[in-house]
Formats: structure tokens, C-alpha cells, sequence
């Protein structure tokens, strides 16, 4: 997880940048990897109402960040970045971690994420589509449902971003002003 960290923050730095002061410019994209402890799992993404039968979670997005949509989030007052379809490819780790990968499943997304007072509010994820497993299919369906009647997903989401934002970018040197 370390060694993950170290690669990402090149892009982190740049992404605080485009956040920090919105410029016209070529999109930001790198690849990040990403691993999720069973215990964040069941803590910050279904909050204990959701069981997860499963060990930890690492995931590879190609990300690609649009300049100008990073602007009109950052907008005073309220705003909507709509982003590129983004690729990410998961391995899931068996319950039991001498059994390695359960399985393996792309999620193909499109967020949208509004932000108020330069802060992310919400976070829609549509459309989704999913290969692999028909396993990682179903749970990817059933987050999206719980998200839809609870929220938190997209709750967990913008809460992240925000983090980012705010406390991880600060962390690096770069200061975002909040309205």
C-alpha cells in the first residue's frame, strides 16, 4: 500500500493544482492503484448495512480528468463536473486470505459530481457496466441499489473527494480555499 502511495502522487499533485487554481489545459491522466481493507470496506463504502463476504479490494482506474470540467465544479457557488467514462479493474481478495483472488471484475463509469461552496455534495455514477464475475455483478448491483434508497455510496464518494481535496492536498502543499 505504500508502494501504491508513492506512485499516485504525482497525479495527486496535479489534480490538487487543477483543483486549486482552474486552468484551461490538457486533461490530467495517469493510472492510480487503489486497496481498500476489508475494515474500510464495511466502514466508509456500506457503513455496517451491507455484509461483505469478502477480504480486501484493489483496484486499477485509468483516470482522465477534463480541465474545463474541473472548473465549472470549482465555481462559486454551485457547479457540475461531468467526467470521462473511466476504466477500473478490481481484484477481490477470498475472505480467506490464504485463498488469494475470489475475483476479478471491470467496472466501467461515468461520474458526475456536483459541488456547492467548492465542496462535492453528490456523486452519480451512471452508467455503470460490469465484466467478470457474475458475483462482482451482483454486488456492484447491490451497492448501487442500497446508494439509490440510502445514499451512501455517493455519500461515501463525495466525502472522499472532499478529504482529497482539503486535507490531502494541503498534506502536499497545495491549499484549496473553500467559499
Amino acid at each position: 500500500m505504500a508502494q501504491e502511495k508513492d506512485a499516485r502522487r504525482a497525479c495527486k499533485i496535479e489534480i490538487c493544482k487543477a483543483f486549486a487554481a482552474p486552468t484551461e489545459g490538457a486533461p490530467i491522466t495517469c493510472n492510480v492503484t487503489k486497496t481498500w481493507l476489508k475494515s474500510e470496506i464495511t466502514q466508509k463504502i456500506v457503513g455496517g448495512s451491507y455484509v461483505w463476504g469478502y477480504g480486501h479490494l484493489q483496484c486499477t482506474l485509468g483516470l482522465s480528468l477534463d480541465r474545463a470540467e474541473i472548473a465549472k465544479a470549482m465555481s462559486p457557488g454551485a457547479g457540475k463536473g461531468s467526467f470521462a467514462e473511466h476504466a477500473s479493474t478490481c481484484n477481490v481478495d477470498d475472505a480467506d486470505p490464504g485463498k488469494g483472488t475470489a475475483f476479478t471484475v471491470k467496472v466501467t463509469l461515468t461520474p458526475v459530481v456536483a459541488f456547492e461552496k467548492r465542496e462535492a455534495k453528490t456523486i452519480v455514477f451512471e452508467p455503470i457496466k460490469t465484466e467478470g464475475s457474475g458475483i462482482a455483478a451482483a454486488a456492484v448491483t447491490s451497492l448501487l441499489a442500497i446508494d439509490k434508497v440510502s445514499g451512501s455510496v455517493s455519500r461515501a464518494a463525495a466525502g472522499e473527494i472532499n478529504a482529497f481535496l482539503y486535507e490531502k492536498c494541503q498534506a502536499d502543499g497545495v491549499s484549496l480555499v473553500r467559499n
